[in-house]
């Protein structure tokens, strides 16, 4: 799956990124204990199927993920990626319909619904907000 990298760069207008998908549904073919089944693929999932797997339940769907960096000693660091997943055969009322996953520096922190993903979007932006407001105090001036 790709990770779409969103930077740092300004150009002095507010961005917004293009989520929607890219394609529509299809029927995707997975092979579960040696079996081919045919499952129903969210337009927004962009993951191969390409494993075989043990049981129905393990079947999942991930759309790519979008990440937010930051600079690092090596250069830059993926400090927070999200992507849509959903696991529609788990028989988990929570994981059966799409959820936004957070994974933070490698490791999934949430399993987010649309109202709690909205929710954080707010705080990633006020924090955005208040890493701005520490450049003003060591620039001198508003950012």
């Amino acid at each position: 799956m790709a990770t779409s990298q969103l930077t740092g760069q300004r150009n002095g207008a507010d961005h917004q990124v293009d989520a929607r998908p890219t394609r529509s549904a299809s029927i995707a073919t997975v092979v579960v204990r040696g079996q081919q089944v045919t499952v129903d693929c969210p337009a927004w999932c962009t993951y191969p199927h390409a494993e075989a797997y043990r049981s129905l339940e393990d079947v999942s769907h991930h759309s790519d993920a979008i990440s937010l960096t930051a600079p690092s000693h090596q250069g830059v660091e993926q400090v927070l990626t999200a992507r849509i997943s959903s696991w529609p055969f788990a028989g988990d009322p929570v994981t059966e319909n799409p959820f936004v996953a957070f994974d933070a520096v490698g490791d999934e922190v949430a399993q987010l619904a649309p109202e709690a993903a909205l929710a954080a979007a707010d705080q990633t932006i006020a924090h955005g907000h208040a890493l701005r407001a520490l450049v003003g105090i060591i620039s001198g001036g508003a950012q």
